[in-house]
This record gives C-alpha cells, sequence and structure tokens, in this order.
C-alpha cells in the first residue's frame, strides 16, 4: 500500500498537481486519501488516478487489482477533517479498461453508493476493537393498537385519517367510530376502508355501547363531538370501564379540563379552535412570521425569509453554522433542494434566493440582566464605564429634544390645541397688565386687590369690580380699560373654555359609539368574531398589530372599545376598512363562500397597489382548500379541523401537543413529551433523536438538575441524553411522530475516523470525552482508541455528527474522517 500511495503521488506530480496520498483497503475496496491546497480540475485530476491505476497493474507483479471492486478516492484541502468532495471509481471484474466509466461526483454524504459497511480495517493503523457496529431493524412481531373514535364530524374523520397513517410495517392501527347517526357526507374517499369494523350508532356516553366498540382492549379514546358536554361525560364514563385507558377531549373549558386531568389521569383536553387560532395571525401578520408559541416563560418564533444580498446574518454562511445557541435552522429550500428538519449537507452553503426557516427565542432572561444591573451598580467605575455614564447623559439630552419635538408635533396636530394655548397667552398679558394699571391709577390699591381685581375682570365680573370702587378716585379712562378687558375675556378666554367643554363632551359621545379611527394602510382586517375570531383578535391585540375587526354581530369583548369596529352586512362594511392600502385579510367566519367572496373582494381592491395583500381564508373542505390554492395561488386557506386532527392524532398516543404552525406545505406539531422507562427515547442522545426521527428538539427539562442547578435548557446541546422522567418538546410533522412511537432510527452512516498523536498527550483526555459525547460511542473504547493512536476506528453517525465531531476534534489533534 505504501508504494502504491508512492506511485500515485508521482503520478500526480507528473500532472502538476501537489498532493499527499494515503492508501487504505477496506475490504473489497480501496480508499485513496488526497490532501492538497489545490486540486485543479476534478476530473482531469481522476483521470490521472485511473491512468496510475493502468501503470501499477504493470509496474507491480504483487498487487492484484481485480481483488477490488471499486476505488473510492477522498479529496481533502490541508488542515480540514473532512473530504470536500468524494469519487467513486467502478472497477471492471478482470482490469481497469479505458473505458471504465468514471462515477459521478458524490456529494460529501450521498447515500446513493456510500456502502454500509462494519468492522475493523486490516491496515497497521486499525484499531482492533471497533464500535459497536448499526443495529438493523429486527424482524418483530405484528404489534397492534385499538382506538375509539367518538363523533364523525369533520374533526373526527380527519382524526381517523390521521391516526391511520401511524400504521407503518409491521405496526398497525384499528380504529372503531361511534356517531349518533351516520354520517351523510365522508370527506375521505373510502373513509370506512379506514375503520375496522362498521360505524356503531348509537350515544357513547352509553357503557353498552362503549363495550361494543372495544372500550376494554384498546389503548385510547378521541372523543370529539361538537357537544362538549356529551365528549366530558364520555370520558368520565369510558374511565370506570378502563382505568388504564388514555382519553382525548375536545373541550374549551380550561378550567374544567385541569380539574378532570386530575382527577381522572391520562386524560388529555385540546380545544380545535385554540390550536389554529396562531397559524391563522401568523398568515395576517406576514413579514415571513410562521409561528408563535410559548414555553414555560420564554416566547419563540419561527420565521422565513428568502436571502438577499443584504442579508449578511446568513448568507455565505455554511449551514451547520447556523445551529446557534439560541436558534435553530428548520428548513432549507433552494433551486436543488427543498429540505426540511435537517435533511441537507452540513457544509451546504447559503445563497442569494435560498429561502429558509429557523425558530428563535425572543426574549430575553430578566434575572440575568438583573443581576448584571446590581453586580454594575456594587462594582467601583472604571473609566470606561464613566465615559459610559457620560454618553448616557448626553443620551438624556436627546431624550428630552426628542420629546419636545413630540410635543410641538402633537401642538400642530390640531387647530384647537393651537388656539387654547394662544387665548391662555393672552389671558395670562392682560391679567399682568391689568393688574399694573389698577395699582398705579387707583389711589389707595394694594397689589394684592389690583391682582385679584384684573383676574375677576378676565372672568366677566366687571360690576363686581366697580361695585367695591369708589367712582369719584377712580378715573374715566380706567373704567373704559376694565369694560375693554371684560369684553375681551369673553371673545378669547371664555370661548376656549367652552372650546374645552365641547371637546370633552364630544369625546364622551365618542366613548359611547365606539368609534375609533380607522387605520390608512398595513392594517390586518379581520372577517368572523366566533370563537376563532376572537382567538385571533387576542393575539394580534397582544402584538400590537394595527387591525379592523368587520362582524355581522355586535359582540360583548373587551376589544369592543379597544380595536375599530364594524358591524353589518360584511360585504358593505368591507368597503369602508381601507381594502386597497390593508395589508392582511384574514377570513374566518361559519360560511366558507362569504370567507372567499371577501377574499375576491379584498383582492380586487389591492390589483394596483404594488405589495399584494396576504388573504388567509378558513374553509371547512380539504377538496375545497386545495382548489382554492390553485384559484389564489398567493393565498393561505386552512381547514382548522385538519390543522387541528393532527394534534388529535398525536395526543392519542400520549404526548401532549402545545401548538402548531404550517411550513413548506406541511403541519409543524409542537409536542412534548415525558420520558418513561419504556420510550423509544430514553437513553439516547439528542443528536439521535433529532437526526434519526428528523424531529428537532427546542427544550428540555432535565428530572435531575445538573451540578450548575441548571434544570431548564432551550435549544438544548446535541449531547444531552434522555433519562427517565425528563421531559422534552419537539418540533415534529405526523411521520416524525409515528417514527419516534415505533422507534424507527433512520439508520446512520459508518464514518472512518483516522487519528495521529497530538503534540501535546494532556489533550486526549479531553478528545476522549468529546468522541463519547458527540458519536454516543462507549467511554471505554473512546480512552482505548485515544491510548492506541495512530489508529482508525468506524463509528456510526450522522452527517451533521461526523461534521461537529470532525470540527472539534480538529482543535485537539491531526485526524481525518470520511463515509465509508
Amino acid at each position: 500500500m505504501r508504494s502504491l500511495a508512492l506511485l500515485l503521488k508521482n503520478c500526480l506530480l507528473d500532472s502538476n498537481i501537489k498532493v499527499n496520498v494515503t492508501v487504505r483497503q477496506k475490504r473489497k475496496e480501496l480508499h485513496i486519501l488526497l490532501e492538497s491546497t489545490y486540486f485543479g480540475e476534478r476530473q482531469l485530476l481522476m483521470q490521472s488516478v485511473k491512468q496510475c491505476f493502468q501503470d501499477c497493474s504493470h509496474d507491480f507483479q504483487d498487487f492484484d487489482i481485480r481483488k477490488y471492486d471499486a476505488v473510492r478516492v477522498y479529496g481533502f484541502f490541508y488542515g480540514q477533517p473532512l473530504p470536500e468532495w468524494i469519487e467513486l471509481i467502478q472497477l471492471s471484474h478482470h482490469s481497469i479498461g479505458s473505458n471504465n466509466p468514471l462515477a459521478e461526483p458524490l456529494g460529501r454524504y450521498s447515500d446513493a453508493t456510500l456502502a454500509k459497511s462494519s468492522g475493523v480495517e486490516s491496515d497497521d493503523y486499525a484499531l482492533n476493537q471497533a464500535a459497536a457496529p448499526v443495529k438493523e431493524p429486527e424482524e418483530k412481531s405484528v404489534i397492534c393498537d385499538r382506538f375509539i373514535v367518538c363523533g364523525l364530524g369533520s374533526l373526527g374523520q380527519h382524526a381517523v385519517f390521521n391516526l391511520h397513517k401511524f400504521a407503518y410495517r409491521e405496526y398497525s392501527v384499528k380504529i372503531c367510530a361511534v356517531d349518533r347517526v351516520q354520517p351523510e357526507l365522508t370527506e375521505f374517499d373510502n373513509f370506512a376502508e379506514l375503520l375496522d369494523q362498521e360505524i356503531i350508532i348509537g350515544d357513547c356516553r352509553r357503557s353498552d355501547v362503549l363495550s361494543k366498540a372495544g372500550i376494554h382492549d384498546c389503548r385510547a379514546i378521541l372523543l370529539v363531538t361538537s357537544n362538549e358536554n356529551v365528549n366530558i361525560e364520555a370520558a368520565i364514563t369510558a374511565r370506570r370501564l378502563n382505568p388504564s385507558l388514555h382519553i382525548v377531549v375536545r373541550s374549551s373549558r380550561q378550567n374544567l379540563n385541569q380539574l378532570l386531568k386530575e382527577q381522572l389521569g391520562n386524560f388529555v383536553a385540546l380545544d380545535p379552535v385554540d390550536l389554529p387560532a396562531a397559524a391563522f395571525a401568523v398568515a395576517g401578520i406576514g413579514e415571513g412570521t410562521l409561528g408563535l408559541f410559548q414555553i414555560g416563560d420564554r416566547k419563540l418564533r419561527v420565521v422565513e425569509c428568502t436571502l438577499t444580498d443584504d442579508n449578511y446574518r446568513f448568507l455565505r454562511t455554511p449551514a451547520y453554522l447556523l445551529h446557534k445557541k439560541n436558534s435553530r435552522m428548520l428548513s432549507i429550500s433552494g433551486q436543488a433542494n427543498d429540505r426540511l428538519f435537517f435533511q441537507w449537507q452540513p457544509e451546504q452553503v447559503m445563497q442569494v434566493g435560498d429561502k429558509i426557516a429557523f425558530i428563535e427565542c425572543v426574549d430575553q432572561d430578566l434575572m440575568t440582566t438583573q443581576q448584571r444591573n446590581v453586580e454594575f451598580i456594587a462594582a467601583p467605575l472604571s473609566p470606561w464605564q464613566r465615559l459610559r455614564q457620560i454618553v448616557g447623559r448626553i443620551n438624556q439630552a436627546v431624550f428630552w429634544q426628542t420629546q419636545w419635538r413630540k410635543l410641538k408635533t402633537w401642538f400642530k396636530s390640531e387647530r384647537s390645541r393651537q388656539l387654547v394655548f394662544w387665548g391662555l397667552i393672552t389671558a395670562f398679558l392682560l391679567w399682568v397688565i391689568s393688574a399694573i394699571v389698577l395699582f398705579t391709577n387707583v389711589p389707595n390699591i394694594s397689589w394684592q386687590k389690583a391682582i385679584s381685581a384684573s383676574m375677576v375682570l378676565l372672568l366677566g365680573g366687571f360690576g363686581d369690580v366697580f361695585g367695591g370702587l369708589e367712582e369719584d378716585k377712580v378715573p374715566f379712562w380706567i373704567v373704559i380699560y376694565c369694560l375693554s378687558i371684560t369684553l375681551v375675556s369673553l371673545l378669547f378666554l371664555l370661548g376656549i373654555v367652552g372650546l374645552i367643554a365641547d371637546q370633552i363632551l364630544s369625546s364622551k359621545f365618542e366613548f359611547f359609539k365606539r368609534s375609533l379611527p380607522l387605520p390608512t394602510r398595513d392594517h390586518i382586517v379581520l372577517i368572523g368574531f366566533g370563537r376563532l375570531g376572537q382567538r385571533i383578535a387576542d393575539l394580534l391585540f397582544k402584538l400590537k398589530m394595527p387591525m379592523i375587526i368587520v362582524s355581522e354581530n355586535p359582540h360583548d369583548s373587551d376589544l369592543i372599545t379597544k380595536v375599530p369596529w364594524m358591524t353589518g352586512n360584511i360585504i358593505q362594511e368591507l368597503s369602508k376598512a381601507n381594502l386597497s392600502k390593508a395589508k392582511s385579510v384574514i377570513s374566518v367566519t361559519d360560511d366558507q363562500m362569504l370567507n372567499l367572496e371577501a377574499a375576491l373582494l379584498a383582492r380586487e381592491a389591492n390589483k394596483h397597489q404594488q405589495q399584494p395583500i396576504n388573504l388567509a381564508i378558513r374553509t371547512y373542505d380539504r377538496y375545497f382548500s386545495e382548489n382554492l390554492s390553485e384559484l389564489l395561488p398567493s393565498s393561505q386557506s386552512f381547514c382548522a379541523y385538519a390543522l387541528s386532527a393532527e394534534a388529535f392524532a398525536g395526543a392519542a398516543f400520549g404526548e401532549n401537543m402545545l401548538s402548531l404552525f404550517r411550513l413548506n406545505q406541511r403541519t409543524v406539531l409542537v409536542a412534548e413529551y415525558e420520558i418513561s422507562a419504556d420510550d423509544t427515547l430514553v437513553g439516547k442522545n439528542l443528536s439521535q433523536i433529532a437526526y434519526g426521527y428528523t424531529v428537532v428538539p427546542v427544550y428540555l427539562k432535565k428530572a435531575k438538575p445538573k451540578a450548575d442547578g441548571v434544570s431548564d435548557f432551550f435549544m438544548p446541546s446535541d449531547d444531552e441524553v434522555m433519562n427517565v422522567g425528563d421531559r422534552l418538546t419537539v418540533l415534529a410533522s405526523i411521520s416524525g411522530l409515528r417514527r419516534i412511537e415505533l422507534g424507527n432510527l433512520h439508520l446512520p452512516k459508518r464514518w472512518q475516523l483516522r487519528a495521529k498523536p497530538p503534540l501535546n498527550s494532556s489533550v486526549l483526555l479531553d478528545a476522549g470525552n468529546k468522541l463519547k459525547n458527540i458519536s454516543g460511542c462507549d467511554l471505554d473504547l473512546a480512552r482505548r482508541f485515544m491510548d492506541s493512536l495512530p489508529a482508525a476506528i468506524e463509528l456510526p453517525m450522522y452527517d451533521t455528527q461526523a461534521y461537529r465531531l470532525g470540527q472539534i476534534l480538529i482543535r485537539l489533534l491531526p485526524i481525518k474522517i470520511y463515509p465509508i
């Protein structure tokens, strides 16, 4: 192998390519590792490699190329732990002929042709014991779970459809449906085939009906009738018949739901209106916001954006660097791919035109901020801190200048305010002048009496003033002057007082009329104020979004005095809502045809504007929703029950559904898991969970706090291992929930890790710990590998895992890591 490596190096040197060459044998494959600063044209390079093999078959009699099926060439840049490119040369059975095809360039982590081999290499640098091989799926006996769905309205039918999605390979799902009447219309073709038996007609609150449906041996029951009282009564009956049954109830009574959860146990209550409200709200917000939800005291936001030339935060950045402490990448959509939840190459560089979606925390830790403030006050001031104080004072002066500008703007905004101001100035000047005139021209009058007499004159008290003065001592012109003062006050001061009174009375009457000024542009028009509309309005109001509510009937709501409101015929009232300048229209009435009409009217009013209006339409039929996406490509149509049904289906398997949103035309659920002893998540680290199940962990609460006392982690590290009692919140699609339920991990690739001794042997302990934490291998194996350097080891890892391992270990010792 050493001679072959030397020959390859000389051949490439003759082609003006300076490289270091390492050749390793892997069963029936040859692995050639090329390391250089520049490779030039890769096709020419591969032709040179191929020519070298033709030459060596003649020069080395003891080298039989026919023993190998393929040659895999890895190109490394100097100092980089992972290959920049991979090429595969397929060999013929006897020799490398001139017509032997050269494979297309492989991506660094391509699944198509990379071998999934295991074992230990036979060369001098191989470790005698390899990492635990990837376990192939064992043959399992058929597992079957039974579910009961009570209520076959739109929500119930969608719940049956989504429950049936969990059936996979050896796992089957049997569903029994109960309803009081036979459904007239079904929203799915061949709906009866989704059920294990014919629909049971009867009252789900009756014990005999639930027994007939198989309540005693089913895993969960979904009570999703339109009557919440019936659902709760049926839940109590079901718990009496089956104490271990998991119960999922459709209910909006939060207090009662919490009490029943404590009393019944193994009980989940969901509101099909509350779950999709956030999806409608963020559709109206636009600006790339896809989801908003809260976990504990933290708010999290899902944002989508298309990269432009000035987007320096993401542009020309590899995907692995976007895996940050307070954010996670969710989706990368470019011209060549549309990847969701880590299904992209770690080294993929963000380019102009790529559409990305990420989740981030939008608030700060207030306790940390307060602690920093206390430390700042207690510590002595440094010169830098004193400079900051001076800058703060300057900023304070700027603050007062800003407030003065705001005051002038407020003063000039209405004519009445200017009249009041100049009236008060005039009154003050007349008061001062009158007091001076009376004091200097009326004998024996004090300053106090002159001032009070001037004030009485300004208030129209001419008779009162001259009733208290002796006529023979007051000059006649003083009388005329005082009379003129009284007339001027009637024209100015009292008129202004009347203007103020008119403003107060007018505002009082306007308060009772609920007539708030309408936004003129960039506002949201919310049409319909049922339960879903109320929830959407609350969310938008908390986000301080300008909006107008349009409803057919008046409602008793706290928003009635805070938000502009239009009541009456919706189509007629929309003409007054400034649709041409509106930012979004959210139509969520109970009539989907009315929702469509309102959306078309809004688009017609906005067609001449540069920025298209956002349209969010509530539908009740999934086929109608699909047709709307073709009729109005720029709109978003949501079937509220279809969205909620996925959460109900996930909750049937024991998970707690916190929220949902839409991403890449798919519903993403925010699911919370409590790790139990027989859970498929127990013992796995978050890298296996994230990349194996294709979900995104966003919050972890450890059952046992760590040494520093911290137990809550947002955007937790991939190295965290799940133990019994931990609580994990993930973003997942319905297929991701299914994989977690069945323990169906995507198999990782096998990677070859080659390492040489470091210059400083003290880093070996740290390197072994890093190897164990990131790859998930046994700690003893990692320590033995580090003690036996130079050596090679095979590890089962996912792409992002391997890339992260390479980036961290290269800082400690010389390594090369590549897929085999």
